[in-house]
This record gives C-alpha cells, structure tokens and sequence, in this order.
C-alpha cells in the first residue's frame, strides 16, 4: 500500500512521539530530559501561525512526521530569515520504514504546501550526528550555511543549519 500523507490530529500524539523518538533514537540523538517531542498545543501553534504538520499513515500505522513553522531558535537565529521563511520541523521516518521513499514523499508535499502557504525559502537546523538526514537535504536542494554547538544533558551537540529556496 502507498503512504498516505494528511495534516496531524490531536488523536496522533502518542504514535507521533514514538515515531520521532525511534528515528532520533536510531540517530544516537535523542536526549532523555529534553522536553515532550510532540505536544498538541505546540503543534496548534504551528498551524495558527501558518505552518502545517503531517504525518504519513501506512496501514493503518502512523510512520512519518513533517512540519514547517515561522522560524524559531537556532535555526532563527543563525540562518537568512524573513517573513517568506518557514523552518522545516520534526522531519522523521520510522527505522522500520527507512529507505522506501517515505522521507521524500513527506518533504516534497511539505515543500509543497510551504509554497501555497507563500513561503519562499526553507531553513533547518539538525543535529551534526544525523549524516543521513545532512545527505537527504543536500540532495533536495539545501546548503548548509551554519554550524554551533549546544549543550544538552551536561554535553556538547552540534548543530548545523541549512537553508534552500523554495
């Protein structure tokens, strides 16, 4: 069956939260004290503020998240950011459903709606441990054009920044 891709419903929150906690897993990135990885509210705010946020169902399964938003925190604060910019947000595939073009059908239609929403240019920041999310980017389009370092649970993670036109 194909990947149906739709907007986030609050009944979403707990598969949400466990797919993008098994992909930051999978990435030697996920950090035990960091906040809730999906609230309804934050993702409400996403939405009010002219973002969106998908999540991709296969049978039935919740198996991908996507979103965009106005720019906030690093990536606001280290990359060309304007009224035209949206920051790509909680992109993740499930490890079980890594490498079947889950991850592209959710960005092209994330880039999609970020384009009818009247966005102009995508930003991102990830983590200097996600190669394969860096080489996923590079190839739709994006230059990495920052990098810092944060602390996180008493240690050092650095974080890139990349940024495409739309």
């Amino acid at each position: 069956m194909a990947l149906t891709i739709r907007r986030y419903e609050p009944g979403d929150r707990e598969a949400a939260d466990a797919v993008i906690e098994a992909a930051l897993r999978h990435a030697n990135a996920y950090f035990e004290d960091a906040p809730a990885l999906v609230d309804d509210d934050r993702i409400a705010e996403y939405v009010e503020s002219g973002g969106e946020f998908l999540v991709g169902v296969l049978n039935g399964d919740l198996v991908a998240t996507a979103a965009f938003r106005p720019p906030k925190g690093v990536a606001a604060d280290l990359a060309t950011t304007d009224g035209d910019t949206a920051e790509v947000k909680r992109m993740h595939v499930h490890p079980e459903h890594h490498r079947r073009g889950f991850g592209q059908a959710m960005y092209d239609e994330l880039e999609a709606r970020a384009r009818d929403a009247g966005y102009e240019r995508f930003v991102l920041s990830t983590s200097a441990r996600q190669e394969p999310a860096h080489a996923f980017y590079r190839q739709n389009g994006y230059e990495q054009t920052a990098r810092t370092t944060v602390t996180i649970d008493g240690g050092d993670l650095g974080i890139l920044v990349f940024e495409k036109p739309l």
